[in-house]
């Protein structure tokens, strides 16, 4: 079996190793065509402060516990010589282990790092997984600091400052506990002795902080919606993937700017998954002289009109304003793309030409098809994205993690 090893520089080298490596994952397949950025951008308007790699809701709670741990050594005078991130660092993996002895006969826990025997170290610890979204759901202010920049600026006293120029203002942002100096600007304060017994089960009060912030931080998008009206919470969590959840919440009353993201979003997918018929096209035939998937790309350009819910008003336009950091090759691949698609599907001579160019672009001397690197491919199978999900099973899980935490009514 083969393996990937690197040398480990610096925790921003881990964190460019990470997201590297997060792309391998079932979830976050390679990026053949390089549409990432669209699709992400996409999934910030429906599900900000989520990721590919999160896993379960509780870790947005155990994070600021940990630091709020270390922010009572710091005041009791018991932190000197130690370092916030090498303190954070060594809980993460003490709660990790403690939660693998918790789960390690239930599969698909949402444990982070469940796979990985005491001692080994895993590539991207949950303070990094969750750091936007503990910001963007006000769990903590970082000023959008890294977390490592953050806790180092925050122990020497630098934060304050920071913030004060950033704000125009000297006002000290509100405490989290009023008998300690609250140096990380943490929002929540942890019960006693937190970690005993410590479960990925959100308790109650943990559930409504939760879902009360994402309600007001993320007032008029999507993850709002889910928590706020039941009946969409239903069809999301009942359908099978983003764009079954897309064509069974049409009918049901929901705000009409959400309602066009929705569209665009499975719109875009279904437009870019005749691209990808396409890319596999190309390997087959390259590889072993074949037309599989050709029936695939029949059937794909001929349902198109149907297929899309909005087939007549896609509004790329709209879809490019949410990730204006694209490549401008890939905005130029997708215009002609959808050119093509519209107005000469027929024309696989241009199919091809514009999915190769585009494959170019993204992977220069490593690209397949122009440079025929086929070792890898297969016969018949299937190489790259199908359609794009935009985080809905990780939105499920922690929408689903809230619920659950808002019926058990379990207190610290």
């Amino acid at each position: 079996m083969a393996s990937i090893g690197w040398i480990d520089f610096s925790r921003t080298h881990r964190d460019k190793v990470g997201a590297a490596l997060d792309l391998l994952k079932p979830d976050g397949m390679v990026d053949e065509l390089g549409l990432g950025s669209l699709r992400d951008g996409m999934a910030n308007k429906m599900f900000p402060g989520i990721s590919t790699i999160q896993t379960r809701a509780k870790y947005f709670f155990i994070i600021p516990y940990i630091l709020y741990e270390f922010q009572q050594l710091i005041n009791s005078g018991k932190a000197r010589g130690k370092s916030a991130s090498k303190y954070l660092e060594q809980r993460e993996y003490e709660i990790m282990w403690q939660l693998y002895e918790q789960y390690k006969d239930i599969k698909s826990s949402g444990v982070i790092g469940a796979t990985r025997p005491k001692p080994m170290k895993i590539v991207r610890r949950p303070s990094a997984i969750y750091w936007n979204g503990l910001n963007m759901y006000n769990f903590i202010n970082s000023g959008g600091l890294s977390a490592e920049a953050f806790l180092r600026k925050a122990v020497n006293g630098e934060f304050e400052s920071l913030l004060s120029q950033a704000s125009g203002t000297d006002e000290p942002n509100d405490d989290a506990d009023a008998e300690h100096d609250n140096i990380f600007k943490l929002k929540i304060v942890p019960a006693k002795n937190w970690d005993k017994s410590i479960r990925l089960d959100l308790l109650t009060d943990e559930a409504d902080f939760l879902c009360n912030n994402i309600l007001s931080k993320a007032k008029g998008k999507l993850i709002s919606e889910l928590l706020n009206v039941p009946e969409i919470w239903d069809v999301f969590y009942s359908s099978n993937n983003f764009m079954e959840f897309a064509q069974a919440v049409q009918p049901l009353k929901i705000d009409e700017n959400i309602k066009e993201e929705i569209i665009l979003a499975h719109d875009f997918s279904e437009l870019m998954y005749g691209a990808h018929i396409t890319y596999n096209c190309l390997l087959q035939e390259n590889k072993f002289g074949g037309n599989f998937y050709e029936d695939d790309w029949n059937q794909w350009i001929e349902g198109l009109p149907n297929n899309m819910i909005s087939y007549k008003q896609f509004d790329l336009d709209r879809l490019l304003s949410y990730s204006l950091h694209t490549r401008k090759s890939t905005v130029a691949f997708v215009k002609n793309w959808l050119d093509f698609v519209y107005n000469s599907g027929s024309d696989l001579k241009r199919r091809n030409a514009l999915v190769a160019e585009q494959e170019f672009n993204v992977k220069r001397n490593k690209a397949r098809v122009r440079y025929k690197k086929l070792d890898d491919v297969k016969e018949e199978v299937w190489i790259g994205f199908q359609y794009l999900e935009y985080r809905f099973r990780n939105t499920r899980t922690i929408i689903n993690d809230v619920n659950s935490g808002l019926k058990n009514n379990v207190t610290s």
